[in-house]
């Protein structure tokens, strides 16, 4: 599900993530959790299979990381809280809240 969440595997820095402090563990009828991101004058509710922390630190790792490369996109392929996938072009995230 992670590729799907964050684009092709490839476009993801190789080395490992250490596991961050979770602090909610609010979740959608086991679906996943429910957060709001905000980038580039936008919201958008979305369902992620990992907590909102963990979310955040792989994102902005991912953008920092790939945020140069010219031959990266930043297209990520999301799912939305009513089950339907949405593509948005990230090179920034303003604010992740969970609801």
């Amino acid at each position: 599900m992670s590729e799907n969440m964050y684009g092709d595997s490839s476009q993801r820095p190789e080395s490992p993530l250490g596991e961050p402090v979770v602090t909610s563990k609010k979740k959608s009828d086991d679906k996943g959790y429910l957060l709001r991101v905000q980038a580039m004058g936008s919201a958008i509710e979305i369902v992620s299979p990992i907590p909102r922390d963990k979310f955040v630190e792989e994102m902005v790792d991912t953008i920092t990381t790939q945020g140069a490369n010219p031959d990266w996109s930043g297209w990520y392929h999301l799912k939305k809280t009513d089950d339907k996938i949405v593509s948005i072009r990230l090179r920034s995230i303003d604010v992740v809240e969970e609801l």
